[in-house]
């Protein structure tokens, strides 16, 4: 494998994430029982990334914007993990495990594509954009209901689909941070 030039960039933060970057170090559950050293409450003054992309493909007032578009990958497998219960697998035979295993993908598969139309019908609607988690919430509170309507004739189909739009804007919509801007905002910059 061959090694790839790399650069780190590391960007000050303000005096108040930092304290709670520590906060959040000292109460964290892996770190209960470990002292923390002086120089890693001394990092939280800081955020790094790393890249090896170079300083004209990647400038470092964008490397920031970049870094929280990939955690949006994070925030699928997380929403994907706790609201399927992908790692709550009881001992059981493999053809069993299995069944249960591309039943599960189907179902992320399908709330995926939902997710998918959503957002681009709450961006058109309501000029808003979705909370990934809070849809994957709703939906996996729905889990009976839809099976249900799978079930059932097309009409039911969509009574269920208007519930859940109405939902979503009441419940689904993506908070606005202070000083933050949305994944969408993000990509709209970088265009």
């Amino acid at each position: 494998m061959g090694k790839f030039p790399t650069r780190l960039v590391l960007e000050k933060v303000p005096k108040q994430i930092a304290n709670e970057k520590r906060r959040k170090l000292k109460t964290g559950k892996q770190n209960k029982r470990k002292s923390i050293s002086k120089e890693r409450l001394v990092f939280c003054d800081v955020n790094a990334f790393a890249t090896n992309c170079t300083q004209e493909q990647l400038p470092d007032h964008l490397l920031r914007q970049c870094y929280s578009l990939r955690w949006q990958i994070e925030i699928m497998f997380k929403a994907w993990k706790s609201f399927f219960k992908t790692d709550k697998v009881k001992k059981m035979k493999i053809e069993r495990f299995e069944c249960f295993h591309y039943g599960c993908l189907m179902w992320i598969i399908a709330s995926t594509h939902l997710l998918r139309f959503f957002k681009q019908w709450c961006l058109k609607e309501y000029k808003t954009e979705l909370s990934e988690l809070k849809f994957y919430k709703l939906v996996a509170s729905m889990r009976q209901e839809m099976k249900d309507v799978i079930k059932s004739n097309q009409q039911h189909l969509y009574r269920l689909l208007e519930r859940i739009a109405q939902l979503l804007e009441r419940t689904c919509v993506k908070e606005q941070k202070k000083n933050r801007l949305t994944p969408l905002q993000i990509i709209t910059n970088l265009a």
